[in-house]
């Protein structure tokens, strides 16, 4: 349940968001776009290298944004909530159920295992939430209230205190301006044993965070029942320094998925790094890698009689040196065997129009044929695997060399084009006939 103050609108990858734009009962105003804006030029102006491309997710049009291919939410510093959702049909598919789209990402994250580099349990997401924001406070909280039953982390944490007996180490200049006067206390140096710890001072700095940007009922409920855990942690300010502290080791391992979301709430860096002050944080995810990762999570359900690896690293472009291998290593995202034959498959997540496929794209997969078929793999084919789009029928493409001695032909690389519609309920059918033509 939201309150009614809230200022959250839906957009699908690649929409547009102007001034006066109306969504339900949110206007876009000029401050909305100024905020973005001035987060654009942040970027633009920023020293550090552009190689993270999830630092750019906006671009700025005239009167207006435009989002990339990042979903997920951001929230500016005066409370507009932007929820992003994937874009599963082109034009052809204009109206699509909203609640559906949303429960199918929901979906999707759950088969995500790394985000740059971290490591998220993300499988018990609620896909039935309407709002994706709250989804993932409430996985905060799922995980922090982990952490409370197992016990808050207690440390010895060095203390200065004016006391009335003399206790650790005495500080000869603070007593001497503390009790010139009142001679019965000794201002000490001692360490005490506390949960005032770095790693609980995130915690609870996530949760006050939170305490003002959640809107759900349940959700707010939930951070003022565990913050009364925290009474005597304090609060921090500078969040990269109290990160830099984090000393978990094997009796505290139960920590690291609350202080992951930690630092996603609080500094931004583990979905998608940005800087700038004009925006709260960005949960964001790349589009390519969920689609990647949730067809590859349905290919090792559904053909578990076969071996199945993602982003294999077994073939390489070239054989002539070890440095030509490691600079030239193939990656392709799925590879199927079984005793007789081999299926690549890679995903893309782009709406063919009718231009069809790239040729970078075809490039890339008659590559994977050629060398997997000379490294010793017998492979019927290569797939390219897209969301659904009825702008570019789907076809087989086949290279073949005619011999001068022979009048049948050899194949030389067999390339299929495969769409997947997401918003089906025979996903697994698809993948299962997929795979299954290759065989």
């Amino acid at each position: 349940m939201r309150v009614k103050n809230d200022r959250t609108i839906t957009v699908s990858e690649y929409d547009k968001i102007c001034k006066d734009d109306e969504y339900s009962d949110v206007t876009i105003t000029l401050e909305d776009i100024r905020e973005l804006k001035s987060y654009i030029d942040d970027q633009n102006s920023s020293d550090e290298s552009d190689s993270d491309e999830s630092r750019n997710f906006l671009r700025s049009i005239r009167n207006g944004v435009q989002v990339k291919n990042f979903v997920g939410v951001l929230q500016t510093d005066s409370g507009l909530t932007i929820e992003i959702l994937p874009k599963i049909y082109g034009k052809s598919k204009k109206s699509t159920d909203e609640e559906a789209v949303r429960k199918l990402f929901l979906q999707m994250l759950k088969t995500v295992r790394v985000i740059n580099g971290k490591t998220f349990k993300l499988t018990n997401l609620n896909t039935n939430r309407n709002d994706i924001l709250e989804v993932f406070i409430s996985m905060f909280l799922e995980e922090l209230s982990k952490v409370i039953k197992y016990g808050l982390k207690s440390n010895y944490v060095s203390v200065q205190s004016n006391e009335r007996f003399l206790k650790g180490k005495l500080l000869m200049t603070q007593h001497i301006r503390k009790n010139s006067i009142n001679k019965s206390h000794f201002y000490n140096e001692f360490d005490e044993y506390l949960i005032d710890v770095p790693e609980n001072q995130l915690l609870k700095t996530t949760l006050e965070f939170l305490l003002k940007r959640s809107k759900d009922n349940n959700n707010l409920r939930l951070i003022r029942e565990q913050l009364v855990y925290f009474d005597f942690v304090s609060t921090t300010k500078d969040i990269q320094q109290s990160i830099s502290k984090i000393q978990l080791g094997r009796n505290y391992r139960y920590y690291e998925q609350s202080l992951n979301w930690c630092e996603i709430f609080l500094s931004g860096k583990s979905f998608t790094s940005f800087r700038g002050s004009n925006l709260a944080f960005a949960i964001l995810f790349p589009m390519e890698k969920i689609f990647e990762a949730y067809i590859a999570h349905i290919v090792k359900k559904v053909l578990s009689d076969c071996d199945v690896s993602t982003q294999d690293t077994t073939c390489w472009l070239f054989d002539t040196t070890e440095e030509a291998k490691r600079s030239y290593q193939l990656r392709p995202d799925i590879v199927v065997k079984n005793s007789k034959w081999t299926t690549i498959a890679d995903t893309k997540w782009k709406i063919l129009d009718h231009k069809g496929p790239s040729q970078a794209d075809l490039y890339q997969m008659y590559a994977y044929f050629t060398r997997y078929e000379h490294q010793g793999s017998n492979v019927k084919e290569v797939v390219i695997i897209y969301p659904y789009s009825d702008e570019y029928p789907e076809k087989k493409f086949q290279s073949t060399k005619v011999r001068n001695s022979e009048v049948s032909a050899e194949i030389i690389a067999r390339i299929r084009i495969k769409y997947i519609d997401l918003l089906s309920n025979d996903i697994e059918e698809q993948i299962k006939e997929t795979f299954k033509s290759s065989s």
